[in-house]
C-alpha cells in the first residue's frame, strides 16, 4: 500500500467520487463524542492561523487522522472514483462541516467562500451525465443506509436524522463563532482557508495485492470503535462481491434491517453492553457452534465457522434473516401463554443463557418438532432455571449447559423436548442438576425467601402462583406485570417482619414467637400488593391488615388463600387471626401450586412419551 499525508484540497479539491460500500456501518458520529471535538480542532487551527499571520508565521498543520482507499470495482462515468476502506465517518462528517461552513458563508452573502466551498463539496456537471446519475455530483457518497438522508441534507431538504443534526450542530458553532470576532467576513476566509490548506489527512491507497479485508478489521475510526456486527457484513459481502454476486440485492434483500436503528441500540448482556444485532449474533453463532467463546471473539468465531463450513454466502444471508425474524417473534408472544410467561421470567431474572437453545426450537418447522412438543420444552427450560433459582443454586456453569442442549436435541430434533427433558435430568453436581420435587417443596415451605432470594426471584414466584389460581372466569388472565407506574406489584408480608408490635405470640408457645423471624420470609407468609398499598399495610394489626386486604385487592393470591382458607387447610375459623400454623397450611398449598406451574424432569418426560404415543 501506499500512504502519503495531504490537504483536503488533494482529496476534496478535485473531481472524484468516494463511494462508501454498502457492506460498512452507517453514519454513527455524534455530537458529544466526535462532533464537537472536530470542531474544536478545526477552530484552534483556525486561531492559530490568525495568530500566525499578524506574526508573519508559518502555520502548523493539524492532522484528523488516516482514510483508506482501494480501488472501485465498476466505473459509471469519467470521474475518478474510489472505494473507501476506513475513514468513511470522518470523510462523511468533514463534508456535513463543509456544506455547513457554506449555509454560513450563505447567509453573509460572503460569495467567494461560497464558491470555494462548492467546489469542495460538488463535481463539475460536465463529467458525468445528471439525468442519468444524479447522484454523482457529491464527492462522498456514503453507505446505502445513509444516502436518502445525505441526498436530503445536500439537497436542502432538512428533516430528522443523525446527519441533519450534525449540519445544524455545525452551522450553529460557526455562526456563534463567527458572531464573536470584532470581522466576522474575515474570519470566514479565514475558516475557508485552513479548511483548503491547514487541514492534513494520512491518505492509505491500496494496491493490487493489497487485503482490503485484513486492513478494515485492523483500523478503527477515531473515538467509535467498530462493532463485530460490522465486520461480519464487511466480510460476507466482500466475499459475495469476489464471488460475482449482485451485492445491492443481497443488501436489500437481507442485510438492510439490521441497518436500522431498532438493531443497533445498546443492550445489556451479563455485565457487558453491545448492539442488539452484536447480541443476536453471539446467540444464533453458539446455536449454529455449540461452541464457547467470549463475546470479544464474535467475528474471529464468525469467520472461523465461515471458513470451515463452507456455505454459500447467500445461504448465511438467508439463515441470518430467517433467525433474526424469530428472535424477533420471541418478544411477541403473549404474556398469558407458556412462552411469553417463561420469556418474562427470563427477562427478569436477567437470563440469557438459554436464548441460543430457544432459537434452534422455534427454528424447526412445525412439522419437525409440533408446537405440543416445542412448549413441553420451554416448560422444561422453566422449570429447570425456576427451580434452581428459588434453592439459590448457582448459575456459573449454565452456558456449557445449554450449548450440551443444542447439541442433544440437534441429534433427535422430532423428540427435542424428550431429549432436553432426559439429558437435564441426567445432569448432576450443584452447577448443574435439576431439584427433585422434594428439594424443591422444601424450599418454598420452609426456607426463608425472602431473606435469602433475590426480590425479583420471588415476586416472579408470586406472581405464577397468582397466574395458577386464575381461570377462565377470572376478569384478567395473568397478574400485572411490567415496570410502569404503578402496573408492577410488590411483596408484602402479611405478618410483618416488625410483628412484636401489633402480633403477640401464641398462647403457651415456650420459644416466644422466635421462630417468626424467619417463618416471616417464608412463601406461606408473602402475598402481593400495589406499591401504593404497601407502606400503608406497614405493621398494623391481622384485624386492621385483613380489612385493607379485602376492600383493595383483587388478587386470588390474597382472597383465594390469605383471607379465606385454601382447598387443602383444615383450620377453622381461618380468618380470625394470621399465626404460624396458617403460615406453614397457606405455604404447603403454594408449593404444591408451585410444583404443579414447574413440574419434575419425570412428570414432565411422561408428558412428552404421552405427546408422542398420541402423535403416532
Amino acid at each position: 500500500m501506499k500512504a502519503d499525508t495531504v490537504d483536503l484540497r488533494r482529496i476534496f479539491g478535485r473531481d472524484v467520487r468516494y463511494t462508501v460500500p454498502l457492506f460498512q456501518r452507517p453514519y454513527v458520529w455524534d455530537r458529544d463524542d466526535n462532533w464537537a471535538a472536530l470542531w474544536e480542532d478545526i477552530r484552534r487551527t483556525v486561531e492559530r492561523s490568525e495568530q500566525a499571520a499578524q506574526a508573519g508565521e508559518a502555520v502548523a498543520p493539524h492532522f484528523l487522522g488516516a482514510v483508506v482507499f482501494d480501488e472501485a470495482p465498476h466505473m459509471s462515468s469519467d470521474l475518478e472514483t474510489r472505494q473507501v476502506i476506513d475513514g468513511q465517518q470522518r470523510l462523511t462528517t468533514l463534508q456535513l462541516f463543509l456544506f455547513a461552513a457554506r449555509l454560513s458563508a450563505t447567509s453573509r452573502d460572503h460569495e467567494k467562500s461560497v464558491r470555494l466551498l462548492s467546489k469542495f463539496l460538488e463535481n463539475d456537471e460536465d463529467l458525468f451525465d445528471r439525468a442519468r446519475h444524479p447522484d454523482h455530483l457529491y464527492k462522498v457518497w456514503p453507505t446505502n443506509a445513509d444516502r436518502a438522508e445525505f441526498r436530503s441534507v445536500m439537497l436542502g431538504k432538512g428533516g430528522t436524522g443523525r446527519l441533519i443534526s450534525a449540519v445544524g450542530y455545525f452551522q450553529q458553532e460557526i455562526d456563534k463563532w463567527l458572531a464573536e470576532a470584532p470581522e466576522p467576513q474575515e474570519r470566514l476566509g479565514a475558516l475557508v482557508q485552513t479548511m483548503r490548506e491547514h487541514l492534513r489527512l494520512v491518505v492509505i491507497d491500496l494496491e493490487e495485492h493489497d487485503d482490503a479485508q485484513v486492513v478494515f478489521e485492523t483500523l478503527n475510526s477515531r473515538g467509535t470503535p467498530l462493532e463485530h456486527a460490522d465486520l461480519v457484513k464487511n466480510l460476507l459481502f466482500r466475499d459475495a462481491e469476489h464471488a460475482g454476486a449482485d451485492i445491492d440485492r443481497l443488501y436489500k434483500t437481507y442485510w438492510a434491517p439490521f441497518d436500522q436503528a431498532e438493531w443497533r441500540t445498546e443492550q445489556t448482556t451479563g455485565r457487558i453492553t453491545r448492539s442488539r444485532l452484536d447480541v443476536f449474533l453471539t446467540y444464533w453463532l453458539t446455536m449454529r457452534t455449540q461452541r464457547e467463546f467470549t463475546s470479544s471473539a464474535l467475528f474471529k468465531e464468525f469467520e472461523r465457522w465461515l471458513r470451515s463450513a463452507s456455505v454459500p454466502t447467500e445461504e448465511v444471508f438467508a439463515e441470518l434473516t430467517r433467525y433474526a425474524e424469530i428472535y424477533e417473534r420471541l418478544d411477541q408472544y403473549p404474556s398469558h401463554g407458556v412462552e411469553g410467561r417463561f420469556l418474562y421470567r427470563m427477562k427478569v431474572m436477567q437470563m440469557s443463557t438459554p436464548m441460543p437453545l430457544l432459537l434452534f426450537l422455534y427454528g424447526l418447522s412445525d412439522d419437525v418438532l409440533s408446537p405440543e412438543r416445542r412448549r413441553n420444552a420451554v416448560r422444561a427450560i422453566d422449570s429447570y432455571l425456576v427451580r434452581r433459582a428459588i434453592l439459590n443454586l448457582s448459575n456459573r456453569d449454565y452456558n456449557h449447559v445449554f450449548r450440551e442442549l443444542v447439541a442433544a436435541a440437534a441429534q433427535e430434533p422430532e423428540h427435542a423436548d424428550e431429549v432436553i427433558g432426559k439429558t437435564l435430568s441426567a445432569m448432576r453436581g450443584q452447577h448443574r442438576h435439576w431439584p427433585s420435587d422434594a428439594e424443591f417443596r422444601t424450599a418454598l415451605e420452609q426456607d426463608p425467601l425472602y431473606a435469602r432470594l433475590y426480590r425479583h426471584r420471588v415476586r416472579i414466584l408470586l406472581e405464577a402462583l397468582e397466574d395458577e389460581l386464575r381461570t377462565d372466569h377470572t376478569e384478567q388472565l395473568t397478574a400485572p406485570v411490567g415496570d410502569q407506574l404503578g402496573a408492577k406489584l410488590t411483596i408484602e408480608h402479611v405478618m410483618p417482619q416488625s410483628w412484636r408490635e401489633n402480633w403477640p405470640p401464641l398462647e403457651g408457645d415456650p420459644n416466644e414467637g422466635a421462630d417468626r423471624d424467619e417463618l416471616v420470609h417464608t412463601l406461606g407468609n408473602l402475598t402481593l400488593v400495589t406499591a401504593r398499598l404497601n407502606p400503608t399495610l406497614g405493621n398494623m394489626a391481622w384485624d386492621s391488615k385483613r380489612q385493607w386486604l379485602g376492600e383493595h385487592s383483587l388478587l386470588r393470591l390474597t382472597h383465594g388463600t390469605l383471607l379465606n382458607p385454601p382447598p387443602t387447610s383444615d383450620i377453622s375459623e381461618w380468618a380470625s387471626s394470621w399465626d404460624e400454623h396458617r403460615i406453614r397450611d397457606r405455604g404447603a398449598h403454594l408449593a404444591s401450586l408451585a410444583l404443579r406451574i414447574w413440574p419434575s424432569a419425570a412428570e414432565l418426560f411422561a408428558a412428552s412419551v404421552a405427546t408422542g404415543s398420541a402423535d403416532q
